[in-house]
């Protein structure tokens, strides 16, 4: 999985352990999301016609968390935009920095939110301890309401992202892909085994966060996720047009879940009562992300 998704569901997971007060006080700098990362900050943003300004508001994430209780935070959320466009799509472009869609934080108050998306700088890359990525959160959108679509259940979501990754296994192992093959059979497996036993790239949810499928939806996702640049599944073609049509479908389907999934399993409770789509009484709203 792309490091700057692990990190962020991780921001939002221990959020939410901190203010249910059970947050282990060195989750940073000590997650293996914050590796390779010189700093993570977070800043507020001010947009004044094209340019935004940028204000210090938290040193590291357990700042962050301190200070947003502190405004009356209730929950965090994770929320996704999809933005893909005609000429190159959402699975195509989510090995380059800023692609694959968006990723936001939303921080939920009583019946409003504010909105947090992360930006990825290329520090120094000659640093002694390889930290060259400078991470800075922005505070995008301050006091709006947002509403939410409903989620589906994990378990539908385990289902369909079970027969996909069959399918896409099959695939891969009848024309020579069988590498990428294993991938879709550890997410098999790890849909089916207990959430500790899996062997993950990222360790994103705190031990005993949310119900066992949650755990197992992140721990399939993070092993079938075979998308990013040169060398990915992405970069596969076939000369049998056939073929090549059934990968891409099959590449596009599975790409879309392991984003359902990971959205599904980093919201695993429900909104608190007083939600924005609550206090809207059924009113009408623009999409919510055309917010700026």
């Amino acid at each position: 999985m792309q490091g700057t998704i692990a990190q962020l569901l991780s921001i939002v997971a221990h959020g939410n352990e901190y203010l249910s007060g059970r947050l282990n006080e060195d989750y940073f700098p000590n997650s293996s999301t914050f590796k390779f990362c010189k700093f993570v900050k977070f800043v507020d943003l001010q947009s004044s016609g094209t340019k935004w300004h940028k204000r210090d508001f938290a040193k590291d994430p357990n700042d962050w968390f301190k200070k947003l209780k502190e405004t009356g935070v209730v929950q965090f959320r994770v929320r996704y935009i999809s933005t893909n466009k005609e000429e190159i799509s959402d699975r195509m472009s989510v090995g380059f920095v800023g692609g694959g869609g968006r990723w936001l934080i939303e921080a939920v108050k009583s019946g409003k939110s504010d909105f947090w998306e992360a930006g990825w700088e290329v520090g120094d890359r000659d640093d002694p301890e390889q930290n060259i990525w400078h991470v800075k959160y922005g505070r995008i959108l301050r006091n709006r309401n947002q509403p939410e679509q409903p989620l589906p259940p994990a378990t539908e979501v385990k289902a369909q992202l079970k027969n996909i990754l069959q399918n896409i296994s099959e695939f891969a192992h009848k024309n020579n892909c069988g590498n990428f093959g294993e991938c879709f059979d550890r997410g098999l497996k790890a849909l089916e085994e207990p959430p500790t036993s899996s062997d993950k790239e990222y360790t994103i949810f705190p031990d005993g966060y949310a119900e066992p499928e949650y755990h197992q939806l992140l721990n399939a996702s993070q092993h079938a996720w075979v998308f990013g640049g040169m060398g990915s599944w992405n970069d596969m073609g076939f000369n049998d047009s056939a073929i090549h049509k059934e990968y891409e479908e099959l590449s596009d389907k599975l790409f879309n879940l392991i984003n359902l999934s990971l959205i599904v399993a980093s919201n695993p409770f429900a909104r608190p009562e007083e939600t924005a789509a609550k206090e809207s009484g059924g009113r009408d709203h623009k999409k919510w992300w055309q917010f700026w």
